[in-house]
């Protein structure tokens, strides 16, 4: 719909014309159809006047809601504080809502109450902070920012700061506040900083990545930071990737790290990160304030990448932080359009063994890098290597064995990567290894039967390429990864010929008992082998099937599936309808089935609403 055809002056003329066009291209002499032309266009003129006057009820409701939020606000900062100025203020709302009121019994006759919106699937308790969402954000450009930060609200933030359980929680908390105002911030990239840094660590019982999920779980349930999910309208699903943090949090969080000095910030408002070499031990590369790299590089703890799209980096400065932990250098952001390119990839050379204590590397999403200089597996310290979606990586050193501390390995999304080196399995302490490349045997010393020597690897991404070479004890290995929970499996655009050995080789495939959730990309199979029955997955909670040929899953045993959250997107073939569904997968607690074919309507569904 056009922008003259929102306006509410001009939507029923366009109507109006639009329905005479109608008439005129049906071109009948059939007095039925005349007439009822005649008679649609009688009752749209009469109703002419019907929009403007419902865009003037609506104008004028917002105003009058408008001036009561104005009058609570002055309540609420502390402009009316009396009892006599309080009494008056109440006196005006009650006027204003005596004034909306008369309208209510006509509204609710003629207009059907819409839809609730979803409760969420989990409901987290709320402090008593949050209605402050609704004021606004721009009181701080207001000079209003001193009598907000002594407000109830933003004591209670404080509050909730103070309550956290261990100095490392807060750090963790801290973190955020580098971020833009209503940045979407990806929970990996998070995580991983905190790992670099030691603020979460392993247990005897979990792993530092485990550990780090617990906190910003705990850091949601507290209301500190809100879940963002990118389906609009969608419940909320089991797994949170991905959040936001609201302005006043983020005001006070700003104002605790830098009380702390753990940041530096520009003194105005919106108070982005700075970099005072003097003092400050960690820096972020912001794209309108360019850091100094300066003679005190020996005491950065972390450089992390802000909003910087084109990194210019010495190698000779990279070179100088010795005591560095972090280098996020790639992108952090939620959404994949963020793009970050060097002016020379040649400043990865500045790295070496020299960087001691660094340990968490990431160069996500920088799209210039086309090949890892061998000096990065001299990194002796390192354990976490991000390397997702370097488009234009094409190649990586020979031999990565020299990595011991290597716990994560992420090259997904690297599509033009031509093989793996050898030596990943002598990483013994590798968990998690995304972006396994299963391609030509002769440019890919590590092949799929080595990984079974990882005994720490619990998830697993692979990604089969246009000219993989496929051998039948290849995929009959995976069964041998007893510790594997998450398995992800991606098809390249796969010919013929492949498809077939594919189809072949079915049989043949085994996966661990152990798999808890599965997730197929590009499936090239319209049916469901042997080994994707639910007698052969019977621990598994999710599986994820997006993309590919498959058409139907009622090949499977009913009944039998344990299978709790299940994603179906993409698979123009599928013909399976919700009741058939439900029969298929007993304990479905949540559903997306997007895009799939159109016998029936995309569903975001999950139990607890019903």
């Amino acid at each position: 719909m056009s922008s003259s055809a929102r306006d509410p002056e001009k939507f029923m003329p366009m109507l109006l014309a639009r329905l005479r066009k109608a008439r005129d291209i049906a071109n009948t002499d059939d007095e039925g159809v005349l007439n009822s032309f005649k008679n649609m266009e009688q009752e749209l003129e009469s109703m002419k006047d019907l929009v403007p006057r419902v865009k003037h009820w609506e104008k004028t409701l917002f105003n009058q809601l408008n001036a009561l939020e104005r009058r609570l606000d002055k309540i609420i900062i502390g402009t009316e504080t009396s009892a006599e100025a309080i009494a008056g203020a109440l006196d005006g709302m009650a006027g204003y809502v005596e004034q909306i009121k008369v309208s209510i019994p006509q509204v609710r006759k003629l207009m059907p109450c819409p839809e609730q919106s979803p409760e969420p699937w989990t409901r987290r308790s709320e402090p008593k902070w949050l209605p402050a969402q609704r004021m606004s954000r721009h009181w701080s450009q207001l000079r209003l920012e001193d009598r907000i930060h002594k407000s109830a609200a933003m004591l209670d933030i404080n509050l909730s700061y103070e309550r956290l359980e261990s100095n490392e929680l807060k750090m963790c908390l801290l973190s955020f506040s580098i971020f833009p105002e209503d940045s979407v911030i990806k929970k990996r990239p998070l995580i991983y900083w905190w790992i670099g840094e030691g603020f979460i660590r392993s247990t005897q019982d979990q792993t530092a990545e485990k550990v780090g999920e617990e906190v910003f779980e705990n850091l949601l349930t507290r209301g500190l930071i809100q879940s963002h999910c990118r389906l609009l309208n969608a419940p909320t699903s089991a797994v949170v990737n991905s959040c936001t943090m609201h302005p006043w949090v983020r005001h006070v969080v700003i104002s605790l790290a830098e009380s702390a000095e753990l940041f530096d910030f520009e003194p105005r408002w919106p108070r982005m990160p700075s970099y005072k070499t003097s003092n400050c031990r960690r820096a972020c590369l912001v794209f309108d304030n360019p850091i100094s790299q300066a003679e005190n590089a020996p005491n950065l703890l972390t450089l992390f990448n802000l909003n910087d799209h084109y990194l210019s980096l010495k190698p000779e400065w990279l070179a100088k932080l010795k005591k560095v932990e972090v280098l996020q250098l790639g992108r952090w952001q939620s959404s994949p359009t963020h793009h970050i390119e060097v002016d020379d990839e040649g400043f990865l050379k500045g790295l070496g063994p020299q960087n001691m204590f660094l340990k968490y590397l990431s160069l996500r999403g920088i799209s210039t890098i086309t090949q890892l200089p061998s000096c990065i597996f001299k990194l002796v310290s390192l354990e976490i290597l991000d390397l997702r979606a370097c488009h234009n990586l094409e190649t990586l050193p020979s031999d990565i064995s020299s990595l011991r501390k290597l716990t994560h390995l992420d090259v997904s999304e690297c599509y033009l990567l031509e093989g793996m080196p050898k030596g990943i399995e002598k990483l013994c302490s590798l968990q998690v290894l995304k972006g396994f490349l299963v391609g030509n045997r002769k440019t890919t010393p590590c092949k799929l039967p080595d990984l079974a020597k990882l005994k720490k690897l619990k998830r697993l991404s692979i990604y089969i390429g246009s000219e993989a070479t496929v051998e039948d004890r290849d995929f009959k290995s995976l069964k041998h990864i007893s510790s594997l929970c998450h398995l992800k499996i991606s098809w390249a655009v796969v010919s013929p010929k492949l498809k077939e050995k594919i189809a072949l080789q079915s049989r043949d495939f085994s996966l661990p008992h152990s798999l808890e959730k599965l997730d197929l990309q590009a499936f090239p199979l319209p049916f469901l082998p042997d080994w994707l029955k639910p007698s052969r997955l019977q621990k598994l909670k999710k599986l994820y099937i997006r993309g590919g040929e498959l058409d139907n899953l009622d090949q499977c045993e009913k009944g039998m599936w344990t299978v709790e959250i299940l994603r179906l997107k993409y698979l123009r073939n599928m013909k399976i309808r919700w009741p058939e569904l439900k029969e298929l997968f007993p304990h479905l607690r949540y559903l997306e089935k997007i895009n799939c074919n159109e016998i029936e309507k995309d569903i975001v569904w999950c139990k607890a609403q019903g």
